[in-house]
């Protein structure tokens, strides 16, 4: 039907570009409907309540990218295991594939197996 429901506008909105909190999803939400959250929308509906969330996100910056990598840096020691790494970034949410996986790790690993994460983080947003 062209529509969307109330629940899918936080993954929307992602797919946009954009990373709106939990709160700012739920105010949307309830911009639409406060009493159905479940309620379908269309793009022209959608599209105002989406510019006000965009103009409420901040982007992202490499410092959060670095945070984030620091939930599977058990040891806090700025390295994860490249073979771990590999696995998520070829098993887990958009799959790479091992090609690109290798191009992204080239000079990357040290004689240990290890990968240090701020430096990968730099240059996957250098290229971005």
């Amino acid at each position: 039907d062209n529509n969307i429901g109330g629940s899918q506008m936080g993954d929307v909105m992602r797919a946009f570009g954009i990373n709106p909190t939990n709160a700012q999803i739920k105010k949307a939400q309830d911009s639409i409907d406060p009493k159905d959250p479940k309620k379908r929308i269309g793009f022209n509906r959608f599209m105002p309540v989406f510019e006000t969330v965009k103009k409420e996100s901040k982007p992202m910056t490499d410092a959060d990218y670095v945070e984030g990598m620091k939930v599977f840096d058990r040891d806090l020691v700025g390295y994860l295991n490249s073979g771990e790494l590999r696995h998520l970034l070829t098993f887990m949410g958009e799959k790479l594939t091992d090609d690109e996986v290798d191009q992204i790790f080239q000079g990357l690993e040290d004689d240990n197996g290890n990968v240090q994460y701020d430096e990968l983080i730099r240059r996957l947003m250098k290229d971005a």
